[in-house]
């Protein structure tokens, strides 16, 4: 990528005057999440149905860490995460995160096959993984830790390899906590597979930026697909062509801006976007490192804004 473009993309990142290094989260990456839970919250609920902590989610994670490595998993690694049993796709994702290697998403349930991109195929659906895990290493010390601007996840959709760091999707996590106004100790309903940036931001992530704790059953906020569930606190919209004030609410989705852009017609904290002539125009600090295409890079980040044509 040449410095003309990488400008280009940071000019985008911005949020008027406020560049991505002005606005600090406060974790140097995403996997820094689970340690600081487990600092003063180690024993409270994180998955309420099945009764695991954020300890014992810790130790997961460093179990899976451990088990990754010993079948090739490096640090800065590209792994792709297939769709596995709740909650061993989270587990994996931050696994993968624990030794400082990237997150690869699919829209479909196979691994990619493309020519201009490669990555880790190391887990496998014949793998009995709870096994592997029971057998693992817990005290794994990670080589590499990643910074926030450092590659997080790369979602492959249609002809597009989306690109976001541990930051962009930090501030998209952090921008949702603000909005909903998030109450630690109460419990959130979700229940997406792994192939959208909505799962890794909602089901993933968000918890432990709010210390709410997840769970399939009833729930003091339920997030919802279309027709997923019944009267759902929240509508997550992964495809749409307009931005409308709905009731329930709606959260669109967009992956270029580290997963949701809006609720109705609110953009998130830390996030400008317009609409017009069937462009969409967006900035600030969710905003994707790129796609995985220079070429298509090159068209659409320019006047110091991403934007992306013919979204009707």
């Amino acid at each position: 990528m040449n410095s003309d473009l990488k400008n280009r993309i940071y000019s985008a990142q911005c949020f008027g005057n406020i560049e991505p290094v002005e606005f600090m989260v406060p974790y140097p990456n995403i996997f820094s999440l689970v340690e600081g839970q487990n600092v003063k919250y180690k024993d409270a609920l994180l998955y309420k149905d099945l009764s695991i902590t954020n300890k014992e989610f810790l130790d997961l994670t460093n179990r899976a860490a451990s088990w990754l490595t010993s079948i090739g998993g490096k640090p800065e690694s590209r792994i792709f995460l297939p769709s596995l049993p709740f909650p061993y796709s989270e587990i994996m994702a931050f696994a993968i995160w624990n030794l400082g290697g990237t997150v690869v998403l699919t829209d479909d349930e196979n691994p990619p096959k493309r020519k201009d991109f490669e990555c880790l195929n190391l887990i496998s659906l014949e793998v009995d993984i709870k096994r592997e895990l029971s057998k693992s290493n817990p005290d794994f010390i990670p080589k590499f830790r990643s910074n926030l601007l450092d590659e997080a996840l790369i979602l492959l959709e249609k002809d597009n390899g989306i690109q976001l760091s541990h930051y962009s999707l930090l501030v998209n996590a952090n921008g949702v906590k603000i909005s909903l106004g998030l109450q630690r100790g109460s419990s959130v309903k979700v229940n997406m597979s792994p192939n959208t940036t909505a799962w890794v931001v909602l089901q993933a992530i968000l918890p432990f930026y709010t210390g709410t704790d997840i769970t399939h059953e009833k729930a003091d906020t339920t997030f919802g697909l279309p027709e997923q569930f019944e009267n759902p606190d929240y509508l997550i919209q992964p495809e749409w062509t307009s931005i409308e004030k709905t009731d329930p609410p709606t959260l669109y989705l967009l992956s270029e801006n580290g997963g949701i852009l809006s609720i109705n017609d609110e953009p998130i904290h830390l996030t400008n976007f317009k609409i017009y002539n069937k462009k969409l125009v967006i900035s600030g600090h969710s905003v994707m490192m790129g796609y995985v295409n220079d070429a298509k890079n090159e068209t659409c980040f320019r006047e110091n804004s991403l934007i992306i044509d013919n979204i009707s």
